[in-house]
């Protein structure tokens, strides 16, 4: 049985996948590190999806979303970002000030 959206949303994966090997993400990539993303995890990431999309047991392909490089280092966490320490510095408290 095919899993929901609720549980999986391939839409994310793709996006990401789709978003990586842009011309714009490959340009700020070379900028900042000075070399090309491969995006090898945003492709492992789909792949990974399409599994867990095509899983019988929800538990299994929670699971499977669950073991991603988009879910373990990305998502909506400001700590998990990709630029953290390497553009901008995480403050303790955000705030507008400098301090």
């Amino acid at each position: 049985m095919v899993q929901s959206n609720d549980v999986v949303n391939l839409i994310t994966f793709i996006d990401e996948w789709t978003r990586c090997i842009s011309s714009g993400y490959q340009r700020d990539s070379l900028y900042r590190f000075g070399k090309f993303d491969a995006c090898s995890a945003q492709w492992n990431d789909l792949k990974t999806a399409f599994k867990a999309k095509a899983a019988s047991d929800p538990k299994e392909a929670q699971k499977l979303i669950e073991s991603t490089h988009y879910k373990q280092n990305l998502g909506s966490d400001p700590q998990r970002s990709p630029t953290a320490g390497a553009i901008w510095d995480l403050k303790e408290k955000p705030t507008w000030d400098s301090d």
